[in-house]
């Protein structure tokens, strides 16, 4: 009994070390992999025209195979490689008419999801989710690229979005490690926390608070902003392990060291570059010393 019980905690304790030690070899891969990326993506957003195009189109790609990938549910062959090819042209059309109209980007998204959805039916694969992620994998990027090209100063609107998104995400991660806490919703994710969100929203405000002294905007309107921001990321981040769990993968790929896919990693910005775009477009009111045109609706 005492040799099973001591073997038992042995094995026990060797699991819980191997999971620490994971835990650190995360952590590590996932600021290396952001000192590498983060720059890259920042200057992408700064200089805007063909280097945003090109890198924002890259990652709609990806996000649409990685989707096709997850969500097509087809065991014919050439269904599912048409549907990687549509897929994957939606994103990148999607994003090419984000240089023009937002219009555009929304009618790209929703011919994507009507080619899908009808591949996806011709392959007796899953109609449903094929439509919706057409949507979903091609609309927010063509949404960051017309918030940039759009705007006289769409890379301050972008840089604005991507302090409040990364603070989020940064906050959330760190909280919810550090203290543990409830979950928030455990059958969309084992590992966020309420104490995570709560630390998410309270950094996010001073975000926004960073970004109305930066830009001389007043800091109420920015620090209430900045929390609707927030909270939009966190619920994009949610729907993506929602995806996830309903299709029984841990990430989407591993193309992101330490993070996993493209949709792993711009899950939450993702959503609040579709809300930046419709405050941009709808209620520019909303988002004061933002909203001068450069020569795109």
């Amino acid at each position: 009994m005492r040799s099973d019980v001591a073997i038992d905690d042995s094995a026990a304790s060797a699991a819980e070390g191997q999971k620490r030690g994971g835990g650190r070899r995360e952590i590590v891969l996932r600021v290396v992999s952001a000192l590498i990326l983060a720059p890259l993506g920042l200057a992408a957003c700064w200089y805007g025209g063909p280097v945003l195009w090109i890198a924002t189109g890259l990652c709609g790609v990806a996000a649409a195979i990685e989707w096709t990938r997850m969500a097509a549910q087809t065991e014919v062959i050439w269904a599912r490689w048409a549907l990687y090819l549509v897929m994957a042209a939606g994103a990148a059309a999607a994003v090419w008419f984000g240089s023009q109209r937002l219009e555009l980007v929304a009618l790209a998204s929703l011919i994507t999801c009507a080619a899908a959805g009808l591949l996806a039916w011709a392959g007796k694969g899953s109609v449903s989710s094929m439509a919706f992620g057409a949507i979903y994998a091609s609309l927010p990027f063509g949404a960051f690229v017309w918030i940039r090209e759009s705007q006289t100063s769409g890379q301050y609107y972008l840089m604005a979005l991507l302090a409040i998104v990364w603070t989020t995400d940064i906050a959330a991660y760190f909280a919810g490690r550090g203290f543990g806490g409830p979950l928030l919703s455990p059958k969309d994710s084992p590992n966020k926390t309420w104490t995570g969100a709560i630390g998410a929203l309270v950094c996010a405000g001073l975000a926004g608070a960073a970004v109305a002294r930066a830009v001389g905007g007043d800091f109420m309107h920015w620090l209430f902003a900045s929390l609707i921001v927030s909270v939009v990321a966190q619920a994009g981040d949610l729907l993506e392990s929602r995806f996830k769990r309903l299709y029984g993968v841990k990430d989407t790929s591993g193309i992101v060291p330490g993070h996993g896919g493209v949709l792993d990693r711009l899950d939450a910005l993702m959503a609040a570059a579709v809300l930046g775009a419709l405050v941009l477009r709808f209620l520019p009111g909303l988002a004061p010393g933002f909203g001068g045109q450069a020569g795109v609706g």
